[in-house]
């Protein structure tokens, strides 16, 4: 039991690495979570920072959930563990120590790509389908490409990221798969969900954004200096209200 709780301790500050933030202030200065929604991961990054470092964070976002399904795996826990393990990285990147040791408050991550790299290595393991990990991208690409190429205009993504992450454990279900891996799925998509819930608020109120709309955080400081203001992390660099996902 002391190895394991080690294990989930590691897994979480691997997925409080704060990818989104480190690429953004490293490349443009300036610091994500004062702009949009605040959020370090890929969307919000793609946002601020432009479509390269969006990618990366997700790249980066992925892999450290994938790292820590296969190492803890090859280092020959069981299945239990894994899934334990799993889950804390992406508690991590949800709720970042990095920031609650330097700043004394949590990031705002919703740690989506934390569960796809989570869906991809259980896959790999063998502890659950393949489809399993298919299914919810899929879901996800289809909810967003289909209405762009019947109405020319993209959607708004977080109803269709909930839809995707909420299909898992429904898939996972379905399969027959049983015990820790299921188990794993349910609290993943509720975390997601919890997360979500400014988005859900702004889906009520009719504000949410639809995907494309790209807040550049780098024109709106300099606009801010210029003027000899401080930024206003609530406005967009031509002085629209920000409502991000």
């Amino acid at each position: 039991m002391v190895e394991a709780a080690l294990v989930c301790i590691a897994a979480y500050l691997v997925g409080s690495i704060p990818s989104g933030y480190l690429l953004v202030r490293a490349f443009r200065g300036v610091d994500v979570r004062n702009y949009g929604s605040r959020n370090v991961g890929a969307i919000n990054t793609l946002r601020v920072g432009g479509r390269w470092l969006g990618i990366a964070t997700l790249i980066a976002d992925i892999g450290k959930a994938f790292a820590v399904v296969l190492v803890t795996e090859f280092v020959g826990f069981p299945p239990w563990v894994v899934c334990l393990a799993a889950f804390s990285v992406m508690v991590g990147h949800a709720c970042s120590a990095w920031f609650l040791l330097t700043e004394r408050r949590l990031s705002e991550g919703k740690s989506v790509a934390c569960l796809l790299g989570v869906l991809v290595g259980l896959a790999c393991l063998g502890l659950w389908p393949w489809y399993v990990a298919v299914l919810p991208p899929a879901l996800w690409i289809a909810g967003l490409v289909a209405p762009r190429l019947l109405t020319g205009r993209w959607w708004r993504i977080s109803p269709v990221t909930m839809a995707a992450v909420v299909s898992a454990p429904v898939t996972v279900w379905l399969s027959g798969v049983r015990g820790a891996p299921l188990g794993l799925s349910i609290a993943m998509a509720l975390l997601i969900l919890v997360r979500h819930k400014n988005n859900i608020a702004r889906l009520w109120k009719g504000t949410e954004p639809r995907l494309g709309e790209r807040h550049s955080a780098a024109a709106a400081q300099q606009r801010s200096e210029v003027n000899g203001q401080a930024p206003d992390p609530g406005r967009s660099a031509d002085g629209g209200e920000v409502h991000e996902p």
